[in-house]
Formats: C-alpha cells, structure tokens, sequence
C-alpha cells in the first residue's frame, strides 16, 4: 500500500509579509511636502502604524504598495506594526525629514503712490534674516528687465496705471519667499499759485499764470477782485492761465481791456482734481506796476 503525503500550502505561506520605509528628505518650511515610500510584500489589504520621533500614528490600510506618506512634519518615521490580509510580517527601514526656516521677503517703499511727473519708485529689500540671502529678483510689474540687485531704483512711464512688483529672496539652503506690492503711478494732484506779477512788458513775470496736475479742466473757475469786490477778471479755461503754453492774466480789465493799478487783488479759485475731490482756494495777487 503506498503512503500519500498531503501538503496545503496556503497563500500567507507562499510569500513572506513584509514592509519597508525609506525616504530622506529635506524641504523648506513654505515650499512643497517630504515623501516617504512604504513598500509592500504580501496580499492586500496591507494595514500599519509608523512614528514619528516615538509618537504613533493612527493605523493605515491600503491596497497600494508602494504607499506614499506627504509630509511637512520633520523628524524620524519608523514602522511601528504591520500585517497583510493574510498575517502579521516584518518591518524595517526608516525615513528621516527636515525642515528647512525659509527667509521671509519684506519690501519697503518710501511711497507705493507715484507722481507721473516724477514716478521713480525707490525699492529697499528688508527681507530676513539677511545674513542667509544670497540672491533678490525684482520683477517690476511693467515688463520690463528683472533686476537682481538688494536694493534697485526703477523709472514707470508717465501715464497712469497700477503695477504689481514681486520680490523673490533666496538664501543658501535655496529656500525662497515672494511678496508682491501694488505700486500706483498717478496723475495727483498739486497747484502752483504765484502772489505777484508785473505786468510792465519788460519780458519778466509780465502774466499772472498758474501751473498743475491732476486737474478736471471742465470744473475750473478763476475770478479776481478788487478791493471793493468787484469782478476784474475771471476764466473757466485753466489753459489760458498755465505758463507752460505762455498762459496768463495780463493785469487788464475783463470788460473794457483797460490795465489795472498796482493793488492788492483777492482771487477765488475752483475745480475737481482727477480723483473727484472739489477744490475752493482763496488768495491774494499782487499786481506791481
């Protein structure tokens, strides 16, 4: 009679249970996450627990192998336990992260609203900590040229616009921080008023004339007075007045065209710059003969 040997082999004896933890990584603290790659042997479902520096996690099942960990949390992770669908198995490996203090970017700007007359924007980079930077990108939101210097001056066109300048600092370990600062190039406004002319045709500050920015030109009034309150002279076109088109009051009476006498004038002036503000001025000329 012979003898028949039976032998079950059952699926958790065919291969061994295991698991793997591997990864070294080191990030900055505002830039992407660490992975760390657990790989697997055995039949899914695949359940564990890792710690972080002794801490444990909270247990795990996945039908992946490899089963990626995202992190931003440095420290050493190991597993702690492991088992497939079929068993527990062995584990091993470990995975180390760090965390890199990344700089922080600080823009100071004397004024983020610029003049069209005069729209240079002075930049000052106040990142920290400074001793670590090794390298500033300054994107000045026109489209022009970046500049790669600490502390750049850049020139806007003069016409009126909103631009958005960027600051990207870099320090050794290659970690960076943007910020971005709105800067306004604006037609503001501001008036010039003299107090006296001679109106004595020798070629010198023979007019009254006024010069300005930002101002809505429709709501302009200007009216001179004399002593007893009469009107001598008014305009509603602020280019007749402006001495950079040889612009100006002449000293003459509105009506009959007659020069006034030397005398203390008051005048009233108004209008609306740019922005919608309503301007009232009051003053005085004196016209010396």
């Amino acid at each position: 009679m012979k003898k028949v040997l039976l032998c079950l082999i059952f699926p958790f004896m065919m291969n061994a249970q295991t698991a793997f933890i591997s990864g070294n990584d080191t990030i900055c603290d505002n830039g992407d996450e660490a992975t760390i790659k657990v790989d697997f042997t055995g039949v899914a479902p695949f359940t564990f627990i890792y710690s972080l520096d002794g801490n444990n996690s909270s247990s795990i099942t996945t039908q992946d192998s490899p089963y990626y960990i995202n992190t931003k949390q440095e420290g050493s992770y190991v597993l702690e336990q492991f088992n497939d669908a079929a068993n527990f198995g062995s584990f091993s490996g470990s995975a180390l992260v760090v965390v890199l203090e990344s700089p922080t970017a600080i823009i100071h700007i004397e004024s983020d609203t610029l003049p069209i007359i005069y729209p240079v924007a002075n930049f000052i980079s106040q990142s920290i900590p400074v001793d670590v930077i090794i390298s500033w990108q300054w994107d000045f939101g026109d489209n022009t040229n970046n500049e790669f210097i600490m502390n750049p001056t850049h020139s806007y066109k003069d016409s009126s616009a909103v631009y958005q300048a960027s600051l990207i600092v870099t320090d050794a370990n290659g970690c960076s921080d943007t910020i971005l600062n709105n800067i306004w190039v604006r037609d503001e406004f501001w008036i010039y008023i003299p107090d006296s002319f001679t109106p004595d045709y020798d070629g010198y500050n023979d007019k009254f004339c006024i010069e300005y920015s930002g101002i809505r030109g429709n709501t302009f009034l200007f009216k001179v007075f004399n002593s007893q309150g009469d009107l001598m002279f008014q305009s509603t076109n602020i280019l007749d007045l402006r001495c950079s088109i040889d612009g100006g009051w002449d000293g003459k009476h509105l009506e009959h065209n007659n020069g006034l006498p030397l005398d203390t004038y008051a005048y009233e002036i108004y209008f609306q710059d740019f922005e919608g503000w309503k301007h009232q001025e009051y003053g005085t000329i004196n016209l010396i003969r």
